[in-house]
Parts: C-alpha cells; structure tokens; sequence
C-alpha cells in the first residue's frame, strides 16, 4: 500500500487547487470580465472622443494659429542640428516652446508627409496678403496636423477617465471623460491643428504622477512627475511653474517634521516627500531646457525672455482687440463663467440632442459650472479628511494651481485658453458623478435592507419563541 507523505498530499492539493480555482469556473469568468472592462472601458472613450474631432476635421473652420504651429513642424528634423541656425534668438523661436512643434513634426511624418510646411503667418496682414506669400498651409498638409491633433485630444479624454478612477470608481470616471468627450470646446478645439490639447495631456499625465507620488514617495516618481511638468511648460510654459508651489508644500513638510522629529525624521514617510516635492522646480527646469535646443546657450535668460514674450504678447492682444481685453482676474472668472456655463456647454449640448431625439423645442441652459464646483466641494472635502499629503492632496494642488495660473494670467479672452479649464471642470465633474452614484447606491440597497433583514431574522425569532414555550410550561 502506498504511503502519500504530508508534503506531497500539500503538493497535490495546490495542484488541484490551481486547476480548480476557489470559487469555481464563475469567479474565473468574473474575474476575465472585470480584466476585460478595464481595457474596454478606456478603449471605447477613445474610439468615441476621436470619431468626435474627426467628424469635425473637414468642417471646422481654419485658425491662422494652426498656420503657425504648422510652419514649425520642421523643428522636429531640426533637433539633428541643435546649435544651427534653426535655434537662434529671433521671434519664431522666442514665440512659443517647442513641444507642440515637435508634434505637428511628428504627426507629418507618421502620415507620410515632410516637415517642409508653409512659410511664418504674419498676424498683421489678412488671409489674403499670407496665403500670397506661401503662408497658408495645403490641404493635405492642414488635415494631417488636425488628424494628429485629435488623437491627443482622444488620449486626454482617457486620461481623464484614468484620474477619475483612482479618485472614485469607474462609474464616476467614466462620466467625467464623457463630460469631456462631447464638449463642444474641447471637440473643436481637437479638430485643428494646434497645441493645446497637447498641453491638457501633460497636465493630466502630471496629475496621475502626482497622485502616483503620494501614494508610496520615491525617487522614480518624483522624477517622472517634474519631468511632466517641465515638458508641460515646453508645451505652454504654465505647467513649468507648479512645480514652484509643490517646492513650497515639500518645504513646510520639511519643516513640521523637523519640528516634531529632529534629525530622525527621515524615517518618516512625509519627510521623504517633502524632500521629493522640494526638489521639483530643479527637475521641471532641467527637462524642460533639455528639450529646447533654443535655450541651451543660456537657459536662464532665453527662459526669461519666452516668459516676458509672452507677457508682451497677452497685453498686446488686449490692446489690439479691446473687446477681448481682460483687466483682472474678477473679470477672467466673469468670462470664464460666461464662455463655460452659456457659450459652450456639455449640459446644453445634451439638452439639444434631447430636444431633436423628441422633437421639443426649447433654449437650453447650460450647469456645468454647477457640477463642476459641487465636484471642486466633494474633492476639497477629501483632502480635508485624507490631507494634503495625501494622493488627493498633491493632485489637488496642481488642479489648483493651474486654475490660478489662468485666471490670474488671462489678459485676453481667446476661446483655446479655456481648454484646460474644460479638462480640469471633467475631473471634477467625475468627483461629482462618483459621489452621486455611491450614494444612489446606498439608498437602494437600504431600500432592500428590510426584507432581507425580515427573511434572516424570521426563523430566528420562531425558534426563540419554540424554546420559550417549554419553560414557560415548566414554570406554570
């Protein structure tokens, strides 16, 4: 007869258990299905956000801006000769960073076009004078630009999704990049060629390294998260200088720990991210000079000089246009209120599709702002609880800190400044719509709490009252 030792019965046993999973072949397909919701999810908000901007592709109208990111699309072939000619001191190079040049450059080439575009758009003269002078873009050229341009647009939109899930759940996310995937700003703003859209991806890629950050601080992170931020601001220079206020944040950390540990602090976990957080504007700076040939032979002062650019370049539009003028940053909230809540809405895009499905005629109102500050609430309220070291915390001081950046640096109400505001508003909106739905769901399963408590505790109480009536016969 054959002896099965202990050791081998255990072997056996795993093996049994690792063909017959625990639970049976349900929690397999339970577990393939959820596996598969977590890539088809993300998938199909991208499918639907860029079959949105391509829709418009044709149809939307040109911007002289696109001519402008399109002429410099050569800067890409460019960087094989960083100290030519090409990264000089002169007002193309000093006009904008180079990422979104970089982009279009890119774009071009994955489509099978070179990066020999058009030539400078002057803004002081109308179509006419610089289609004359070779700088309106060709067709084919224009297109490939747009096409590039909405599939960034399309990856914002799951970013989007991907902040929302690890601030609430799926359901919530979901929403808010849905919020995002048919607004009427952000498609139109998808289906030109420009920068933007480019500049709303970094900053949610920073904002999930943030959040990544506070979750467990380390090196690699805080890495990847200023160098986030120093690519930002090689798009739109703005993301550049959130690393200033998390330096801030990881200095007062320092400092409360220095208080409370003294030297020993170090083995704390909030002392190694306030290190991490003040060393960000080093490599924020360090990134975003790297991939601009422009500012290599000095960094510290062509930096200067694109800041002060574009300073100039703000007031002057306020000048030239009076009518886009913004004096201050009350009146910048005035238009923001203004271009979000009653030019250009996802709440009166929804209202006008219902319209037409019943064929109902009414003027839409647009809420989003009414979503979007109920969400900015609920997410302040986390903090508060969770704290502003938390994962919650570090992503809530970018949010609002790109939010005061432009308010307090609008100097002309130009519609694509608003995008990032539209992409931070579908953040919030999923704070919103996360919060909504836990509590829907609170509410019917208490709804259903009664009859289930009825059937559990029924055959309970029947016995309780079976094993009175012998004592009570007992006693009588």
């Amino acid at each position: 007869m054959r002896v099965i030792h202990h050791r081998e019965a255990s072997s056996t046993q795993r093996e049994r258990r690792s063909r017959f999973p625990r639970g049976g072949w349900s929690s397999v397909a339970v577990t393939i299905g959820r596996r598969f919701l977590t890539g088809a999810i993300p998938a199909t908000l991208f499918v639907l956000a860029l079959i949105q901007c391509l829709g418009r592709e044709t149809t939307t109208p040109f911007h002289p801006d696109e001519a402008r990111w399109l002429s410099r699309a050569h800067f890409i072939s460019e960087l094989k000769d960083p100290f030519g000619p090409t990264w000089s001191d002169y007002y193309v190079t000093r006009g904008q960073p180079p990422l979104g040049s970089y982009l279009m450059g890119i774009g071009l080439l994955v489509q099978g076009r070179d990066t020999v575009t058009n030539a400078v758009w002057d803004f002081g003269y109308d179509e006419e004078w610089n289609s004359f002078n070779k700088a309106m873009p060709v067709a084919e050229d224009l297109l490939a630009g747009r096409r590039t341009n909405a599939v960034v647009a399309a990856l914002v939109v799951v970013a989007v999704y991907l902040i929302g899930i690890r601030i609430g759940s799926p359901v919530g996310a979901a929403l808010g990049a849905l919020f995002l995937a048919f607004h009427p700003l952000h498609i139109h703003l998808g289906s030109q060629a420009l920068s933007d859209q480019l500049l709303c991806l970094l900053l949610a890629l920073a904002f999930l390294s943030a959040f990544w950050l506070g979750k467990r601080p380390a090196l690699g992170r805080a890495i990847l998260l200023g160098v986030l931020l120093g690519l930002g601001g090689a798009t739109k220079l703005s993301p550049f200088l959130l690393s200033v206020p998390l330096a801030g944040l990881g200095a007062v950390c320092l400092f409360g720990q220095f208080r409370s540990h003294g030297y020993r602090m170090w083995g704390h976990r909030t002392a190694r991210l306030g290190s991490l957080l003040l060393i960000q504007p080093l490599i924020a700076f360090a990134s975003f000079v790297a991939v601009s040939p422009f500012l290599w032979p000095d960094p510290f002062g062509r930096t200067y000089a694109l800041f002060e650019f574009r300073r100039i370049e703000m007031v002057g539009q306020g000048t030239n246009w009076p009518s886009v003028a913004v004096a201050s940053p009350m009146a910048a909230m005035s238009r923001i209120g203004l271009r979000l809540n009653e030019n250009s809405s996802t709440t009166s895009r929804m209202q006008e599709a219902l319209g037409d499905l019943f064929g109902i005629g009414f003027e839409p109102t647009g809420f989003d702002l009414l979503l979007v500050c109920a969400g900015g609430l609920l997410l302040a309220l986390i903090v508060i609880r969770e704290g502003i070291f938390s994962p919650h915390g570090l992503l809530s001081v970018l949010l609002g800190g790109e939010l005061t950046l432009i308010v307090l640096g609008m100097g002309s109400d130009f519609y694509r400044y608003y995008l990032p505001i539209v992409f931070i508003s579908a953040v919030l909106v999923s704070v919103f719509a996360d919060a909504v739905w836990k509590l829907a769901a609170q509410r019917i399963a208490r709804a259903r709490m009664p009859s289930r408590t009825w059937i559990t505790l029924s055959p309970a109480g029947s016995r309780s009252r079976k094993s009175a009536s012998p004592s009570t016969s007992e006693s009588m």
